[in-house]
């Protein structure tokens, strides 16, 4: 075995890291397979992470191949091409898919091939290459050393870190592949420009806004207009092109679907619901429907039937897992880029707050494995803001855990002031409560129209709660991202 060697801190000559041989023709197969036929497509993305490729070109393919499965498009080298930012040799892959007219069979044989040449590498790199390191070490502690030899045994046997430490070229084209998504496109808009622009209509307020893969969080107390806000966000996101997947299991599926329809007709909400309509308005309802529904797919609370395959056990308690996999499979199916859930909560089985913290914690795995956008509404603990003198919504008074507060990349919380005191009910304040990487908190009025759902306008004004802060601890990019933050302007809340 060869290998090249430095002198360690000691003076005892250091062994680099050594090459492992390895067999390039499993990854080939499993890159042909992934070409041709999209059902193993579907499979291998999912069993077979870019990292574990040990070939620098084939985990270019493999990124691009995993977003193509991801956005459910049809392989084409062009196609492919396009995806990798000019990144991956698709010449190369034509010619692979030339050489085998054949699909591969086998293939199965191949990944288990591929996933032990990638831990014979890791025990190289890892503790092999530092138990020979130990031994050339007279100082090194025996303790030491035996422990290194047996974590080479360990490695072998079990390949433990085998998918879990992420290789570093894989994660480094996996970053770039994000970066250059980015120069295209870095800040996602949810369709209401005074909450997604500044006043001046020169910066994004909202950094990264309705971004794949992220998560929003709404929150207020019942009826501050939590979800004619989400409504509202999810018909901009279909009319801007995007597919969207409505959980609304807090108003129903009918009442939202006639919601979206008023909305994008203009009419009001009360003739909807008093049923005073002509002909014409019936037939012009319908075309509405029919339009949304095209475009947004409803879905029905999870977690009460099993998933297809699955088996549920005579009084087995119905857990989470269950509800949470359905709405994976939801969001694959419809190949959505925005999924919202009011509210999300309705879905769980088991609200223990440990249960909770788990299952909010999978549903942003699920997002960012989908790249859908996630918009979970929550309530605020009503008896706690009933207590208090200022009535806005805050991070702390999200009910149920703190995860809502961890997970979510952006909070925007909901408050009418005519729910609380004798006003005109004019006015709807979204206050921004967390942005991981822009600015907050900021407070925006806006025009509003509880009759036809109208939010409008948008005007910063002076959020002066005392004990916000002006970003948090580890939102250290802020600063960089949004800029320094200007004076609010607008009125000031009475």
């Amino acid at each position: 075995m060869r290998r090249m060697v430095e002198a360690g801190s000691n003076g005892a000559p250091r062994p680099q890291a050594t090459r492992v041989p390895h067999d390039p023709v499993n990854e080939q197969v499993l890159l042909v397979a992934a070409a041709r036929d999209p059902a193993l497509r579907a499979k291998l993305v999912q069993q077979v992470p870019p990292d574990g490729f040990l070939v620098s070109e084939h985990v270019d393919l493999w990124l691009a191949l995993t977003e193509l499965e991801r956005r459910h498009l049809d392989y084409s080298p062009e196609t492919l091409r396009q995806l990798s930012g000019g990144k991956a040799d698709t010449d190369y892959l034509e010619a692979l898919c030339a050489a085998r007219p054949a699909l591969p069979v086998n293939v199965g044989h191949h990944v288990s091939m591929l996933e032990w040449d990638r831990v014979r590498a890791e025990a190289v790199k890892g503790p092999l290459t530092g138990l020979l390191e130990a031994l050339r070490d007279p100082s090194a502690a025996r303790e030491r050393v035996q422990a290194l030899a047996a974590g080479v045994v360990t490695t072998l046997e079990r390949g433990a870190s085998s998918g879990l430490v992420r290789d570093a070229v894989a994660l480094g084209k996996s970053a770039m592949v994000g970066l250059r998504e980015r120069r295209e496109r870095a800040c996602y808009p949810y369709g209401l420009p005074g909450l997604d622009m500044t006043d001046t209509g020169d910066r994004w307020r909202m950094v990264p806004g309705a971004a794949p893969g992220k998560v929003t969080v709404i929150t207020g107390v019942p009826g501050s207009g939590k979800s004619t806000l989400a409504a509202r966000i999810a018909l901009a996101q279909a009319e801007a092109g995007r597919r969207v997947v409505y959980g609304a299991w807090e108003m129903g599926s009918e009442s939202t679907l006639e919601l979206l329809a008023a909305m994008r007709l203009g009419w009001s909400r009360y003739t909807m619901s008093t049923g005073a309509l002509t002909d014409a308005d019936e037939v012009a309802l319908e075309a509405e429907f029919e339009w949304l529904q095209e475009r947004i797919k409803f879905v029905e609370v999870p977690g009460h039937a099993p998933v297809a395959g699955t088996h549920v056990a005579r009084g087995e308690r119905a857990g989470n897992e269950r509800a949470l996999d359905q709405i994976h499979g939801v969001i694959a199916s419809t190949a959505a880029d925005v999924f919202v859930a009011d509210l999300w909560k309705r879905c769980l089985r088991r609200t223990e707050p440990d249960e909770e913290e788990h299952a909010l914690v999978r549903q942003q795995n699920i997002c960012s494995t989908t790249k859908c956008h996630g918009i979970l509404l929550q309530q605020q603990r009503l008896k706690d803001v009933e207590q208090r003198p200022d009535k806005r919504p805050t991070r702390e008074g999200i009910k149920g855990t703190g995860a809502y507060v961890e997970i979510a990349d952006t909070i925007l919380g909901v408050h009418r002031a005519a729910l609380w005191k004798a006003v005109d009910d004019v006015v709807l304040e979204i206050d921004v409560l967390k942005q991981r990487w822009g600015q907050w908190p900021i407070a925006i009025e806006f025009e509003w129209d509880s009759d036809r759902g109208g939010i409008s306008g948008g005007t910063t004004v002076p959020y002066d709660a005392p004990s916000a802060g002006e970003t948090s601890g580890d939102d250290f990019l802020a600063p960089r991202l949004a800029g320094a933050r200007r004076p609010a302007q607008g009125r000031r809340r009475a």
